[in-house]
């Protein structure tokens, strides 16, 4: 009777190390990362342009760069029907000296000052962006500076790289676990990364100095990435 009891103690001790140890061990995991991609045209073009007035004084380039810049405002405020949105300006002062000529005698420096508004354009007419870039330029008003094509953030074609991502783990991992003989089972963590916005798509100078037609790019590439893992089953 005493050794039955001793026995019957000792049993849970025993057993506690062994339980500990199983519960600890990972199932057999497989983790790929997975790659897509979606071809999408542009949605939008945005252009900077700047309007300026030069004069020796400062008072002189802010009274009249004043004007100049309201009739710039109504003017592109007037070509809301092409298409073209204002979506921020900017103002600044610049002094401007001439630069010395070598050889020349040495004179008293001339300064200049230069008042600049800069418009930040944006418009969804991309069928009309070469008559609403003309409209702009032949105002007389504006320095045309860049444009570029672009896509908005929550632009559709994210889902679509989205989902080419995944069927492009998914995949990976099938590849993977024929060649290691093993299966897929259920799928333990999905991990999203960032969905990658292109860089805007800038047209050629040529285009600026309107020497040539522009041309808005067919297509932008949209980039997502995703890391999925799964649980394996059967292999040794």
């Amino acid at each position: 009777m005493h050794r039955m009891i001793v026995a019957l103690v000792l049993a849970p001790v025993l057993a506690g190390p062994a339980l500990a140890q199983s519960a600890g061990e990972r199932p057999p995991m497989l983790t790929v990362r997975g790659e897509g991609h979606a071809e999408v045209p542009p949605d939008h073009a945005r252009l900077t342009v700047e309007t300026a007035t030069t004069a020796r004084s400062l008072e002189q380039a802010s009274a009249q760069h004043r004007d100049r810049a309201e009739r710039a405002l109504r003017a592109l405020r007037g070509m809301a029907t092409n298409g073209i949105e204002i979506e921020r300006s900017s103002f600044r002062l610049d002094q401007v000296r001439q630069p010395h000529v070598p050889g020349s005698p040495p004179r008293p420096q001339e300064v200049e000052y230069r008042a600049v508004t800069t418009f930040e354009l944006k418009s969804r007419k991309l069928d009309a962006i070469d008559d609403a870039i003309t409209a702009v330029a032949t105002t007389g008003l504006f320095e045309v500076h860049n444009l570029r094509f672009g896509l908005d953030e929550k632009n559709k074609g994210l889902n679509d790289a989205r989902r080419n991502a995944v069927a492009d783990a998914r995949e990976r991992a099938n590849v993977y676990a024929q060649a290691a003989g093993v299966q897929l089972g259920d799928i333990l963590v999905i991990i999203d990364t960032d969905a990658r916005m292109p860089r805007e798509f800038a047209a050629e100078p040529a285009a600026m100095a309107r020497s040539m037609k522009v041309i808005p790019p067919e297509t932008l590439t949209l980039n997502a990435g995703v890391t999925i893992t799964w649980r394996i089953k059967g292999g040794t």
